[in-house]
C-alpha cells in the first residue's frame, strides 16, 4: 500500500500494519502529519491536521536576515 503525501507529492510506502488504522502518520520526506483512516487496506479517509499547516520552527529561523 502506498500514500501521496498531500504537502509534497512523495510516495510513502505503508505495510500490512495498516490495513484497519485510523490516526497519525509522518511524511518522512517534508516532515507533514498527515490523518489517515484505512480500511480493508483501503484509504478511507486523508487530510492534513490543522496543527501541520503552522510553519515548522526550524524553517522560520532559517529565513530570518534573507531579503
Amino acid at each position: 500500500m502506498k500514500v501521496i503525501c498531500i504537502s509534497c507529492g512523495h510516495s510513502l510506502p505503508l505495510d500490512k500494519t495498516y490495513e484497519d488504522f485510523e490516526g497519525l502518520i509522518r511524511c518522512y520526506v517534508c516532515g507533514a502529519l498527515m490523518e489517515i483512516k484505512m480500511s480493508d487496506g483501503k484509504l478511507r479517509g486523508l487530510n492534513l491536521p490543522a496543527s501541520s499547516c503552522e510553519p515548522r520552527a526550524e524553517t522560520e529561523h532559517v529565513n530570518e536576515g534573507r531579503v
